[in-house]
């Protein structure tokens, strides 16, 4: 998965100074975000390092600026830019933007994301083909019980195999139910460390299954 190595890469040091999160996975997208501000931003050097922004109520120029103003605590300067999906940029903004993204302040990481795209138009088209552009994507099951098992694991929990498909076979391709489920059983199970396919029967409901009903009902 794109987005395991990305976090992969992020924890190690391994930064590209742009990223675009686009696509309906919100879990990822902030998942990726929380990661580089864990990596990059401390209480010391928050309020100097770290810039948000809302598209919608700002311009590419605001963007830019953020990422090109360095800072004076030193170290890789945050600047993170939320739902481009709500917004049109001028074609003067439009060519600003591109104009950073391949010549970039190599001490700022500048983010972007969009929960939706429509690549037919050209400047969707441009941006998702610019290194850095990271598709977060709804994913499939399948994958998923993998996932859960090493998110555990990185937290020091044996979540086994069987537990794993249980658990993704009854909230299904949700990853942010996953992990807060997850949070659960881990709490649950406390210093034992060993999330069986039984605790996640008596934790985990059938969300599945609770959806399914909620449509026929409505």
């Amino acid at each position: 998965m794109l987005f395991e190595q990305t976090i992969h890469d992020i924890n190690k040091g391994e930064i590209s100074p742009f990223y675009f999160l686009y696509g309906p996975e919100g879990f990822y997208r902030l998942e990726i975000i929380q990661a580089l501000s864990h990596k990059l931003i401390t209480p010391d050097n928050r309020d100097f390092n770290l810039e948000n922004f809302e598209a919608r109520e700002s311009t590419a120029g605001d963007w830019i600026g953020a990422a090109k103003t360095l800072s004076f605590f030193g170290g890789i300067k945050l600047v993170v830019v939320r739902n481009l999906h709500e917004t049109t940029l001028e074609e003067s903004d439009q060519k600003a933007l591109f104009d950073y993204i391949s010549n970039p302040e190599l001490n700022s990481c500048l983010v972007i994301t969009a929960s939706k795209v429509d690549r037919k138009r050209k400047f969707y088209k441009n941006l998702t083909n610019q290194p850095g552009a990271l598709p977060c994507e709804e994913p499939h099951e399948s994958g998923l019980v993998n996932w859960v098992k090493n998110r555990a694991k990185t937290f020091g929990y044996d979540l086994s195999s069987e537990a794993a498909r249980k658990m993704v076979g009854q909230i299904g391709s949700k990853p942010g139910i996953l992990a807060k489920e997850l949070e659960k059983a881990m709490t649950y199970v406390g210093k034992e460390n060993k999330i069986t396919e039984s605790v996640v029967s008596e934790l985990v409901g059938d969300i599945k299954m609770e959806n399914a009903f909620s449509l026929v009902e409505a």
